[in-house]
């Protein structure tokens, strides 16, 4: 009973003037393989981005989260530790990184690194959407209700913020309260909700 959400950052941070034109293209390409989920392919141009510029911020972070997605866990936290040790107020790079943390089961790791990705921008809705999934994870069910509503006030639309809570107020005893977010996160398009209306909200 969780969404996991890692988004990437398509924003492109300016390239020195030498490898600007084949850094942005194998940038570019990058991205749109990622958007089409092709995540071996889009690690494989980034990797060529980081030939020509190592440091590219944004580019680790990108790289990060298409190894997450292979289920490369490891991997994304060395390229998101990397895009931190570079630029320590890179909000999206400890968000990504909690996320991989939260994926390893390092529950407690992860909220260490959501926490610093709201400390640096505290409007980062999904980040605390996924803290809620570790405070969950470590079976703190009011942080977590605590967390999902936090993120549902950031992002009125958040659907599977609303997903999300359900459970730990299921779990608290709230079953009124998780059937009404599940039946507003299937409002929002989020079909996985319909399992819980019907296996807990008859």
């Amino acid at each position: 009973m969780k969404k996991l959400f890692l988004l990437l950052i398509p924003v492109l941070i300016s390239f020195s003037a030498f490898s600007q034109d084949t850094a942005k293209d194998f940038f570019t390409s990058g991205n749109e393989k990622f958007y089409a989920a092709d995540f071996a392919g889009a690690v494989k141009d980034y990797d060529q981005v980081l030939k020509y510029e190592p440091k590219h911020v944004v580019t680790l972070t990108n790289r990060g989260v298409a190894k997450d997605r292979l289920q490369n866990y490891r991997g994304a936290i060395e390229d998101f530790t990397k895009a931190i040790s570079i630029n320590p107020k890179h909000a999206e790079a400890w968000a990504s990184r909690g996320l991989s943390k939260y994926n390893l089961k390092d529950y407690r790791g992860a909220i260490l690194d959501f926490n610093k990705a709201v400390e640096l921008n505290p409007k980062m809705a999904k980040a605390f959407n996924n803290r809620g999934l570790a405070r969950y994870g470590l079976k703190d069910f009011s942080g977590a209700v605590a967390d999902y509503t936090k993120a549902i006030l950031l992002k009125s639309n958040y659907g599977e913020a609303y997903y999300n809570r359900g459970a730990p107020k299921y779990n608290l005893g709230d079953k009124a309260g998780a059937c009404a977010d599940w039946t507003k996160a299937k409002s929002l398009g989020v079909k996985d909700a319909d399992t819980y209306l019907k296996n807990y909200c008859k």
